[in-house]
């Protein structure tokens, strides 16, 4: 489990939104989204609730 992920998971959970967090991060957001799932592999377990573009 990687620091950068946890952090990116924190920034997402305080948002509730990929591209902000992304853009705030200095990243992509797809990358936002390829740590997210990594983190979610890792615990086999979904870290949000995703409605659609809202989470």
């Amino acid at each position: 489990m990687e620091i950068r992920n946890l952090n990116t998971f924190l920034r997402v959970a305080s948002l509730q939104n990929f591209t902000r967090a992304a853009r705030e991060l200095g990243y992509s957001q797809s990358n936002v989204s390829a740590q997210i799932k990594q983190l979610e592999t890792e615990l086999a377990h979904p870290l949000f609730d995703r409605i659609g573009k809202n989470i």
